[in-house]
């Protein structure tokens, strides 16, 4: 009876863990100031899912939209380009600075250093499954004067 009990619990505990590993998450999120108006602006964050995913969109309320822009420096022939939605393997994704970003396009908000830019992720599962991830961007750096950004 112990054995059975001890059973049940291993397994509850296995199935639990695995759905709680399950949701992507964003880390070291961070970008540049910009002023109010700006055509665009990039920012960079880590993706980490335990499963593969797809990315099918990311929102602010700082920018008119945001664009996944692709490029690989390691391959000469890389050309960054927009795509719509991008599959993630599991593990991580790094969107960074001359590689693929996160692109603001018409910036709606001037965005200073120490502000934290909203950014929601929205991701689906091999399953269909909808999952959206928040995460705040550190803004770093040095901004223009406070005129320019307005």
């Amino acid at each position: 009876m112990i054995r059975c009990a001890a059973l049940a619990i291993a397994c509850a505990i296995a199935f639990a863990g695995g759905n709680a590993y399950a949701e992507p998450t964003v880390t070291n999120a961070w970008m540049r100031p910009a002023a109010l108006g700006a055509k665009s602006a990039d920012a960079y964050a880590d993706l980490r899912t335990s499963t593969p995913t797809t990315l099918v969109a990311v929102r602010t309320t700082a920018a008119r939209r945001v664009d996944l822009v692709i490029h690989d420096p390691r391959d000469a022939a890389s050309v960054p380009h927009v795509v719509d939605r991008l599959a993630l393997p599991a593990g991580e994704t790094r969107f960074a600075l001359k590689g693929s970003v996160l692109r603001m396009v018409d910036v709606a908000v001037p965005i200073v250093p120490g502000d934290g830019v909203p950014l929601v992720f929205e991701f689906v599962d091999a399953a269909g499954k909808a999952t959206k991830v928040e995460a705040k961007v550190e803004v770093r750096g040095f901004a223009p004067s406070p005129a320019r950004m307005r």
